[in-house]
């Protein structure tokens, strides 16, 4: 095996197909058709949804010699003279140059700025690739309600990405992979549903109302009706209505009472904050609205705020709270907003 296989996932035929993949989907000419075919292919077992995942991060995290690389690979490259065998695109899971070697890829995974972003957009203006390949996604203000399983209705809120969770065709229940729901059983429910959510494994029986908000591997857990119970790395934690439980990768914190008036809001479209620092109000705000609003200035970020927005409102946000705290309005290009 060569020094720059063992970089380039060493070198697996699953790590090859899946960088394969990556060039692909990051080429700016995927189609819905090649979508779906790499999602049977990052299906077919653990293993290569973990290369596709070990080769993504590589591709994020390629330094610039990497670029200098792809720049002398690129200027080196040439078609292929007359008559020259040219490799048979029906054999690879997808169709890539067919001179494209492994040192390419390196350069290639740092010059294309394309794949980050599609990765990883930028002030979320766009959705990610994980959001597109998702079961069910909400865009940016879009609210939607899915029957997840018999019995189970899911009310999902914006920018939420869910996934389903099954084993040998038979559904075992539902992943959060970012954003907002909740999650009502009907009475005659057979067995409890179950929700993934970070480290926590969230079960509801029949009869159950529960909201989960997961965000930056953060996760709340707000109990509205019937008995909701979290499994938290071995550990139980039961919540009745009006008590939440918060928890992320690392920790798990104590259950407390909450207002399930709050909770509910969005479900009426309304945003209800309670003297929370104008920092967290901007940050839930963004996630109803286009573009992005970013405060510039730490002091106007502290400020306290007692207020409710209906979702019809937000697209005159950064007016009312110019006009609230006199703050500097500069409107960009792209729906962004600075505040100031």
């Amino acid at each position: 095996m060569s020094n720059l296989d063992s970089i380039v996932g060493h070198g697996s035929a699953l790590h090859r197909e899946a960088r394969d993949w990556l060039l692909c989907l990051t080429s700016g000419q995927a189609t819905a058709r090649d979508a779906n075919a790499f999602k049977q292919w990052c299906g077919q077992s653990r293993a290569h949804a973990q290369a596709f995942a070990e080769t993504r991060l590589l591709w994020e995290n390629l330094g610039p010699a990497a670029r200098a690389v792809s720049q002398r690979e690129l200027s080196r490259t040439t078609p292929p003279a007359e008559g020259e065998p040219v490799r048979d695109e029906s054999r690879s899971p997808v169709a890539i140059p067919a001179r494209m070697s492994r040192r390419a890829f390196l350069g290639a995974a740092v010059a294309a700025s394309a794949a980050c972003l599609l990765l990883r957009p930028p002030l979320r203006l766009w959705p990610g690739w994980s959001d597109w390949m998702a079961d069910y996604r909400t865009d940016t203000g879009e609210q939607r309600q899915i029957q997840a399983a018999p019995g189970v209705v899911v009310e999902m809120n914006t920018q939420t990405t869910i996934n389903r969770l099954a084993s040998r065709g038979q559904q075992l229940g539902m992943e959060l992979v970012s954003g907002e729901v909740q999650i009502q059983t009907a009475a005659q429910l057979a067995e409890p549903f179950t929700l993934l959510a970070g480290a926590g494994h969230v079960h509801l029986p029949p009869g159950t109302q529960c909201n989960i908000r997961c965000s930056d591997k953060q996760v709340q857990v707000t109990g509205l009706d019937g008995t909701t119970e979290l499994v938290y790395r071995g550990r139980k934690v039961t919540l009745q209505a009006g008590e939440r439980v918060s928890y992320s990768e690392q920790t798990i914190a104590a259950v407390t009472i909450v207002d399930t008036e709050l909770a509910m809001a969005w479900r009426r479209r309304v945003l209800i904050f309670d003297n929370q620092p104008l920092s967290e109000v901007v940050n839930e705000i963004n996630r109803y609205r286009p573009g992005k609003i970013v405060i510039t200035n730490g002091t106007l970020a502290a400020r306290k705020v007692h207020a409710r927005f209906s979702l019809n409102q937000l697209a005159d946000v950064a007016t009312l709270i110019h006009d609230a705290f006199d703050a500097r309005v500069t409107s960009l290009p792209g729906g962004i907003v600075l505040l100031s």
